[in-house]
């Protein structure tokens, strides 16, 4: 079996398969970059960032503190217990107890909220630990407050 005979290699076909239109180059399917665009919006959100995360103006994060002055403990609510600035006494509706003594009442189920009413220079620390043996003995804080006008301030 012997097939065609072609004369040796002498270039292109020039056969009828030749067509004369131009070959077209295919698109390169390269994937789109999005790197320039990513980069845009982290410097956005830095940007923005930067702007809102700025500090607030002294004035704004200013705490007013009440100030507490000769009151009628009788317009207070009841039951009041009331820390004494200068020993750190507590007194419960006019009767002087332990801190033992108080959180024992209020384990007992006697009190199941009090009014606390603390001086103004008292340590905080003082007052976050006599409010966390209260509430863990089962009792409702309630901190009391009393505003004054601006111009009546010291």
């Amino acid at each position: 079996m012997s097939g065609p005979d072609f004369p040796p290699d002498s270039g292109p076909n020039p056969g009828p398969a030749l067509s004369l239109r131009p070959r077209l180059v295919p698109p390169s399917r390269r994937a789109p970059d999005f790197s320039l665009s990513t980069v845009n919006i982290v410097l956005l959100l830095v940007l923005f960032f930067l702007i809102v995360g700025a500090p607030a103006d002294q004035a704004e994060r200013q705490v007013d503190l009440p100030i507490t002055r000769e009151l009628p403990l009788d317009a207070l609510p009841r039951p009041l217990l009331l820390v004494e600035s200068g020993t750190g006494s507590l007194v419960l509706d006019g009767i002087v107890l332990s801190r033992g003594a108080l959180e024992q009442a209020v384990a007992q189920g006697g009190l199941d909220r009090l009014h606390l009413l603390v001086a103004r220079d008292h340590p905080a620390q003082a007052v976050l630990d006599l409010t966390a043996g209260l509430s863990a003995a089962g009792a409702e804080v309630v901190l009391v407050t009393l505003r004054i006008a601006p111009e009546a301030a010291p």
